[in-house]
């Protein structure tokens, strides 16, 4: 395993903690400043921690209805776009009260001051495993 794959193996193990602890700031503190989400609640750009931290809080009061209890990822695959700046596919599988949900995201990720954040996430239909 190269070293980038180990990071981003590291960066979405700290991620998928985050979310299982549905703590808002610890989701938050992984993305750079400005980045971008595509998801169910649409398209957004974020340039300040508090609007960024407010879409993760309003994230993790839905996963709490809707009763979350855990998450896993897959690294389908990734892409080194330099020295900096990597796109990683991920298979996710959400466990909730009602059994599990399955989707991916395309990350772009950008290496800042040593550390991996994510610059932009993309979210869509798929499976956990590569098909």
């Amino acid at each position: 395993m190269y070293k980038e794959e180990r990071a981003m193996v590291e960066l979405f193990r700290n991620y998928s903690r985050a979310f299982d602890s549905l703590n808002a700031s610890r989701i938050a503190a992984l993305y750079t400043l400005p980045c971008s989400t595509s998801d169910g609640d649409g398209l957004k750009v974020f340039v300040d921690e508090e609007s960024l931290a407010n879409k993760f809080e309003e994230n993790c009061s839905a996963m709490k209805v809707m009763g979350y209890r855990s998450s896993e990822f897959n690294i389908l695959s990734e892409i080194n776009m330099g020295e900096f700046v990597t796109a990683v596919n991920v298979g996710w599988r959400v466990g909730t009260e009602k059994g599990e949900i399955e989707f991916r995201s395309m990350y772009i990720c950008h290496k800042e001051n040593d550390s991996w954040l994510i610059f932009s996430a993309n979210v869509y239909d798929g499976t956990f495993n590569a098909i």
